[in-house]
């Protein structure tokens, strides 16, 4: 095979020797073009992907999954607009990711062979959930699978502080931890009716994002 293709680049060389150079692109083009064609295209396409891959958005702003709700919440939506208007975040620099495509309820048997718990999980331990809301009590629950963030770390004293009287606690063998601040009366109810009733927001266990998660909490509270 190798010998066959030297005897025909060596002819094909040979051929071109003896021609003018406007004969040999005329030569070129009648017999390769759609080679030339082919490996534009290959080159063009490379070139494009590795411009987007290079330049893509690759971080979040925020990434908020808003579990157990059927209203449109995701992004794109009327909350997404809407908090991403007020917070003046640059979308060209970071995304701001809203994930309302997730049902489970660790309540019942703790979740356990359910994709969207794992898919929680996995983006919890891989750092990238920065916020979740459901339902109260099953926030609470949730705490139990360490993945929400215990406020009363260093990190979330500000916030701490700040919704003290609206803090929600995972009930375990060491005591009450508080693991979620709760937004029954937000816009999540009122305005945007992703829940009925109660619902609490907790952060991801890997999260360092208070300010955007501060940012995302004066929003939905329509503090000023």
């Amino acid at each position: 095979m190798a010998s066959k293709l030297g005897n025909w680049f060596h002819g094909e060389r040979e051929k071109l020797r003896e021609l003018t150079a406007k004969e040999k692109v005329q030569y070129i083009w009648s017999y390769y073009y759609l080679w030339i064609i082919g490996i534009s295209a290959f080159l063009a396409i490379s070139i494009f992907l590795t411009v987007r891959i290079t330049t893509s958005i690759k971080e979040e702003w925020l990434y908020a999954m808003f579990a157990n709700t059927r209203a449109d919440a995701g992004n794109g939506s009327a909350m997404w607009k809407d908090f991403t208007e007020f917070s003046g975040l640059d979308l060209k620099e970071k995304r701001v990711e809203f994930n309302a495509e997730a049902y489970f309820d660790y309540l019942k048997n703790q979740a356990k062979g359910n994709d969207y718990y794992n898919a929680f999980v996995a983006l919890t331990d891989a750092g990238i959930l920065d916020i979740i809301t459901m339902e109260t009590p099953s926030l609470e629950a949730l705490a139990e699978s360490g993945r929400l963030t215990d406020l009363n770390l260093d990190r979330c004293r500000q916030l701490r502080d700040r919704y003290a009287d609206r803090l929600v606690y995972f009930h375990g063998v060491e005591g009450d931890i508080p693991v979620g601040i709760d937004l029954s009366d937000s816009l999540l109810v009122t305005r945007y009716g992703l829940y009925k009733d109660s619902c609490a927001l907790g952060i991801g266990a890997q999260s360092q994002k208070m300010d955007i998660i501060a940012l995302f909490l004066q929003f939905i509270l329509e503090e000023k």
